[in-house]
């Protein structure tokens, strides 16, 4: 069985991407962590971290790593239900949490989330900001503990919970279609904003309205820059509509076709097991998609 103190030395230098600050958080000489380490690798049989610049697990690692963070969950989960008692101690710990997130998200539904955890600064997280279409993917390696994402198939350890539908309206600046009308805009012709080689949601619009041409894009990975790009012109995007509602009420933002939107399912998948903090999380989350997503 793995001494809880070495999976503590694993998850701090993976965290920190480096052997100096990993013992520095952990109040340990670097000698004394580099020892942790050595020793859970003998008792695994492997290598578990790749002594590079950050350190970084390896392929078995991420399992074993995987293993300490529940561990350390569980561990935050017990210190805060012996501080409930008011008959012992203060054993109070904050839960380090990994979570796999888009940045449509984060930028709009989510955030009732994120305020809520402010509220009761029982958790510290660790936001992994990736493409929803990406980020079971994280989960599936042991990199974070929850995801939400879209797809509907657990990963292995997993449970799955539908939240809702994202909706995405294509949209431009007026002065990107000027004197078009409707059935004259061109979006093979015109410039394309993409936030990055993983950002299908564009591709996916062309698709659904059936244009072929490739058009000319600009990438632009940054939610906020995306969003202020499109504003001032420099192509057009699909957006969260949740986003853009006070800039389509003013103007300074159109619909390329009123008529026409890209609905992206989400899921919320989890860690399996037990946990108070996670089952906190978790209807935290339920109660923020019912709220900010499309039924």
């Amino acid at each position: 069985m793995f001494k809880t103190s070495h999976l503590e030395a694993l998850s701090a230098v993976c965290e920190s991407g480096s052997f100096e600050t990993a013992a520095s958080t952990l109040r340990i000489t670097q000698p004394a962590l580099s020892q942790r380490i050595g020793a859970l690798e003998r008792e695994a049989g492997l290598v578990l971290v790749e002594r590079s610049r950050p350190v970084k697990p390896t392929r078995p690692g991420r399992i074993v790593l995987a293993l300490a963070r529940q561990v350390m969950l569980l561990s935050s989960d017990t210190q805060r239900l012996l501080a409930a008692d008011s008959s012992l101690p203060d054993a109070s710990g904050m839960a380090r949490v990994s979570l796999a997130i888009n940045a449509d998200s984060i930028s709009t539904w989510f955030q009732p989330v994120i305020a809520q955890i402010a509220a009761e600064r029982s958790v510290l997280l660790d936001l992994h900001v990736e493409d929803q279409d990406h980020t079971a993917t994280l989960l599936r390696e042991g990199r974070v503990m929850a995801a939400v994402t879209t797809s509907r198939t657990p990963a292995p350890g997993c449970t799955v919970d539908r939240l809702g539908t994202m909706v995405y309206q294509p949209v431009c600046a007026p002065s990107l279609i000027k004197g078009l009308k409707e059935d004259e805009v061109d979006l093979g012709g015109l410039p394309m904003l993409r936030f990055d080689t993983k950002d299908d949601l564009q591709h996916s619009y062309l698709r659904q309205t059936g244009v072929e041409d490739q058009p000319p894009v600009h990438y632009i990975p940054s939610n906020r820059e995306f969003l202020m790009a499109t504003k001032l012109g420099l192509g057009w995007g699909v957006l969260p509509e949740g986003q853009i509602i006070e800039d389509l009420k003013t103007g300074r933002l159109v619909r390329l076709h009123p008529d026409r939107s890209v609905q992206v399912p989400l899921y919320w998948q989890r860690w399996r097991f037990s946990s108070s903090t996670l089952d906190s999380l978790t209807t935290t989350v339920r109660r923020a998609a019912a709220l900010g997503l499309a039924s």
